[in-house]
């Protein structure tokens, strides 16, 4: 059962979005995960799905960056935090949209009898532009303290037909795409993707259970993904284990060394 279109009109008006470029995907078996009851969204679908949205919490981006567009003139009624997975919680429950790349967990399990074959991954695009709307300062966080990734999935959403497909070769040729899960076995999905523009997106998963296919939506717990390319002239960074922020400036940016307090964060 797909979720009601409802549930997506309640996106943030003051961005929409884009797809121009490549999804990854890192992709671990996970028999013995534990799947919340929680799930985007609770139905009677083939499979259970948790989606983890905030990139900080997962071991394997330990070592990546996070960066976060925020809305220009944000007047944000409580000041950022120190700790990155604070931070990303924070710049999203104040619109902040993810810059350069949005990376999910995504943990599927299978409750069919049937067994389910998930046979395809895409991405169904909501609204697009080819050039960034603009924003306003970012934030960064994160960065060199992370594990090694499973192997990856790659995406390319400039094709007229977007589908995942596995990136290293296997006796010179890529493997199809396809995973099949039984009742209470599980698979983790460590998808990134990344654009040039601005983007608002679902992911879509295609199923074959008991041998007819099923589409199955996956939201960002009700809302859609966002993702957007555009780069600022300043924003604020949290270095890897420092406790504080720094204001940086420029393209590539640049950042200074003199602690800023988090309630003297400039947005405009």
């Amino acid at each position: 059962m797909r979720p009601t279109r409802r549930a997506l009109r309640s996106i943030h008006k003051g961005w929409w979005f884009v797809v121009g470029g490549v999804v990854t995907a890192v992709i671990g078996a996970a028999a013995s995960i534990y799947v919340p009851k929680w799930l985007d969204p609770p139905d009677e679908r083939p499979i259970a799905i948790n989606v983890v949205s905030n990139p900080a919490t997962v071991p394997a981006w330990g070592n990546d960056v996070f960066s976060f567009v925020m809305p220009a003139g944000a007047r944000p009624a409580t000041p950022p935090p120190i700790d990155c997975a604070s931070v990303v919680d924070w710049a999203h429950a104040n619109g902040g949209v993810d810059q350069d790349a949005t990376r999910v967990r995504l943990v599927v399990q299978g409750v069919s009898d049937k067994g389910v074959l998930i046979e395809g991954m895409r991405a169904r695009t909501i609204r697009h532009s080819a050039r960034p709307a603009p924003g306003g300062i970012s934030l960064t966080c994160g960065g060199g303290q992370g594990t090694v990734t499973p192997r990856q999935v790659a995406m390319d959403l400039d094709k007229d037909h977007p589908s995942a497909e596995y990136a290293v070769k296997v006796d010179g040729r890529l493997p199809l795409f396809g995973v099949t899960l039984q009742r209470g076995e599980t698979e983790v999905f460590e998808l990134t993707a990344t654009t040039k523009g601005t983007v608002e997106w679902v992911i879509e998963l295609n199923l074959v259970v008991g041998g007819e296919p099923q589409s199955v939506e996956v939201t960002n717990h009700g809302r859609a993904f966002r993702t957007t390319g555009f780069i600022g002239p300043r924003g604020y960074r949290v270095e890897a284990g420092t406790e504080h922020w720094v204001e940086c400036a420029g393209t590539p940016p640049a950042c200074g060394t003199t602690p800023v307090s988090p309630v003297e964060l400039r947005y405009s």
